[in-house]
């Protein structure tokens, strides 16, 4: 078992109009998948906060946001990276209040999902979700005063 603050992620936000954003804070928790199928087959997950994971454990990542300031947070994205012991469960990203673009190049570009590459042997290929290193969240509207929520996505431990 390991201990599952080992896998923490450092939260990396970046504002467009950081001044705007100033009230926006932001925290991430770490959360064990607990899988199950009900009477009828169908998947069934419970989600707990991680204390200790094994390899092949499903793990979801929360980031939790939240606007305290007296203005709308505007242009804002919001990064996390996808720690290098996790391959990202494809199509796990959270999209409903926010687009999601991936990064394989830890970060310095990001795109739209299906127009990740990476070079391998001299040559573009799809990225695989191995290859992802980083999800932003680009909000097109304003986050209101007082208003949180939160984003997700999912991962298998290696």
């Amino acid at each position: 078992m390991i201990r599952a603050s080992l896998f923490s992620l450092s939260l990396i936000t970046a504002f467009a109009a950081p001044a705007v954003a100033e009230g926006l804070t932001a925290s991430q928790t770490v959360e064990l998948a607990m899988v199950s199928e009900d009477e009828n087959g169908e998947r069934q997950v419970i989600y707990t906060i991680a204390d200790e994971i094994a390899p092949g454990s499903e793990l979801r990542y929360v980031l939790s946001y939240d606007n305290q300031a007296d203005v709308a947070a505007t242009d804002v994205r919001l990064v996390m990276p996808v720690p290098t012991e996790i391959t990202l469960i494809e199509g796990s990203a959270d999209q409903a209040v926010a687009t999601v673009t991936y990064s394989a190049d830890n970060g310095a570009t990001f795109t739209s999902r299906d127009s990740l590459t990476v070079l391998e042997d001299g040559e573009l290929k799809p990225a695989s979700t191995e290859d992802i290193t980083h999800l932003r969240w680009t909000f097109a509207e304003a986050i209101a005063p007082g208003a949180s929520g939160k984003l997700t996505y999912s991962g298998i431990l290696q």
